[in-house]
């Protein structure tokens, strides 16, 4: 591995910018460890909250890829699903994160804890409990799009900016000396408003962004499939995730690192996020589908692009970003429509 993956959040040098999400496949010890020797450069830990209602929800997950035409398959470019969290008690799961995070300091690596936030109270409690455990990163997600369909209280969904700042804030008093990033929801259009409140609370970076919340007619069952609505994201919401960043890129402070989340596949998946404003990507579907190999053949595909057009991660972090343009700026082009219409259109 080379320099030219080498990459930074915050006070965090990296020596690539594919981190494993928090999901099943990191639910256990093992499985951590399984996503640093495939090439992750870190993990978000399988997270948890203070609500019993929350961890018995894990009882009743259950997940379906679907092929491209958008139909429940063994194996396909989208994932749609329902989870829940953790359900080994924090305190005793923290302890395991903090001791494979010492573990991964070792090869400039990290493992985070990380809360799916239910309650103000409950994520201070919980960030106090990781920073007692000695972890470095600590993943506040207030955008879990499971909040709608849980139990009531579970899990909590923050769209409101002043909120979150709030939130964040008080997380942020009880997280010092530890890195606090904050994943944001994708049902909401004022994704660079909540960046921009996450930072002001004292927030080290923002990932974005959750996926949707969606409902699959099984055409063969003529029911829901899974029989409920669930999360959905896939390959086609990068584009999504990538207009986000770049707004938000412009709603943030300069140099304030955003991660993106949602839609990568791919090592080129990578390079378009980070182009797009990212410092570094989580993912999780690819290892569900193929397992932790799939980490790293995205690192060995972004070094091996990089490597071709001699470049370096660290120089393209917002670079499609910062030229994109508005509507107005582009040139004329009066009779560009008609090239993209039925010749019956013209007559």
């Amino acid at each position: 591995m080379t320099s030219r993956l080498a990459t930074r959040i915050g006070a965090l040098d990296l020596p690539n910018p594919v981190i494993c999400g928090s999901g099943g496949p990191v639910m256990t010890e093992a499985g951590i460890r399984a996503a640093l020797a495939a090439g992750a450069a870190g993990v978000i830990a399988k997270s948890v909250n203070e609500r019993p209602e929350a961890a018995a929800q894990l009882d009743r997950a259950d997940y379906v890829f679907l092929d491209p035409a958008g139909a429940p398959a063994a194996s396909g470019p989208s994932l749609f699903n329902r989870s829940g969290l953790q359900q080994r008690a924090a305190a005793e799961w923290f302890t395991a994160v903090a001791a494979l995070d010492r573990e991964a300091a070792r090869r400039q690596r990290f493992v985070a804890a990380s809360i799916v936030y239910a309650g103000e109270d409950g994520a201070v409690a919980i960030a106090a409990l990781a920073r007692r455990a000695g972890i470095r990163v600590f993943e506040l997600n207030v955008g879990a799009p499971h909040a709608a369909e849980a139990a009531a209280g579970a899990i909590t969904q923050e769209s409101d900016p002043a909120r979150l700042q709030h939130l964040v804030a008080a997380v942020r008093a009880e997280t010092g000396g530890m890195q606090l990033w904050v994943k944001l929801t994708g049902l909401s259009g004022n994704l660079p408003a909540l960046a921009a409140a996450a930072a002001q609370g004292g927030a080290d970076a923002v990932c974005m962004m959750g996926r949707f919340m969606a409902m699959v007619p099984d055409l063969e069952t003529l029911a829901p499939a899974l029989g409920t609505a669930a999360a959905y994201g896939g390959g086609w919401a990068l584009p999504i995730v990538c207009r986000f960043l770049a707004q938000s890129r412009r709603a943030v402070p300069p140099g304030f690192p955003l991660l993106g989340t949602n839609g990568v596949r791919s090592g080129l998946d990578v390079a378009r996020m980070v182009l797009a404003g990212a410092s570094a990507v989580e993912t999780l579907s690819p290892v569900m589908q193929s397992g932790f190999g799939a980490l790293g053949a995205m690192v060995a595909e972004l070094e091996a692009w990089l490597t071709r057009r001699d470049l370096r991660v660290a120089d393209l972090v917002g670079r499609a970003a910062d030229s994109m343009q508005a509507y107005a700026a582009q040139p004329p082009s009066p009779d560009r429509w008609r090239a993209f219409v039925p010749p019956e259109t013209l007559g």
